[in-house]
């Protein structure tokens, strides 16, 4: 069948192969063939690049980031959530008020499905609904996680926290490859709520201290995990 473009995604008739190899995070793992296929009917492949907000429909991250902007005044906003690779996105419940936005922080690609039809399959799946079920209170966990760093940790408990977060999330534990930041460092002072050249501030002293080293701008390497967690207060925990 011929592809039709519509705006930033490809539509097709996707097969269930094609879904169950997109969807590789730990919720979607355990889906039946089944339930892959309720998914496939409707799914859409779609790409957006940086700076680029997201199109109405319900999605599910599959690689690059998200974030939800908040608008704090006409000039400024800030950071509030990061969607990941496997997290689903419910655009359909974000109140239509201009103060709240999803956009890619990086180039990503992401399954859109339109939300009546998202809905239907997970009320004809009861394993496709405890799949989203449990990757939504995975994000909320993060949610809280963050909020109570916000106002509990000072700039550099929050850089700390989320390096180890991020190192974590990324699977390569004591790679010595290190690991990249998953967005701009502009983005990243907003999600951290502090300017971007403190931030700049306290990744040159983390890199002074031994904690960390630098292969590039933007990928870095844990040198010493113990000073690291000891200044976080402890890593962010992961759920």
């Amino acid at each position: 069948m011929a592809q039709i473009k519509d705006e930033t995604c490809t539509m097709s008739n996707a097969s269930v192969a094609q879904v169950a190899r997109l969807l590789t995070g730990p919720d979607w793992r355990g889906l039946s063939a089944e339930g892959l296929s309720l998914l496939a009917q409707t799914a859409e492949l779609c790409s957006f690049a940086q700076d680029e907000d997201l199109t109405p429909g319900i999605f599910v991250i599959i690689e690059g980031l998200v974030g939800m902007m908040r608008g704090i005044r006409a000039d400024q906003s800030a950071v509030t959530a990061l969607y990941l690779k496997s997290d689903l996105v419910d655009l359909t419940r974000i109140p239509d008020d201009d103060q709240d936005r999803l956009v890619a922080l990086r180039p990503t690609r992401a399954l859109r499905f339109p939300a009546e039809a998202f809905h239907a399959a997970m009320r004809n799946s009861p394993e496709l609904a405890e799949a989203a079920y449990a990757n939504i209170k995975r994000q909320a966990f993060n949610l809280r996680e963050h909020a109570a760093e916000l106002h509990t940790k000072s700039p550099d408990q929050r850089l700390a926290a989320f390096l180890l977060w991020i190192e974590a999330l990324s699977g390569l534990g004591e790679n010595r490859s290190g690991f990249d930041l998953p967005m701009r460092r502009y983005d990243l002072a907003r999600y951290l709520g502090m300017q971007p050249e403190t931030l700049s501030r306290k990744i040159k002293a983390l890199v002074s201290t031994g904690a960390i080293s630098q292969r590039s701008p933007t990928r870095l390497i844990i040198e010493d995990r113990d000073a690291l967690s000891g200044l976080a207060v402890g890593p962010r925990r992961v759920a």
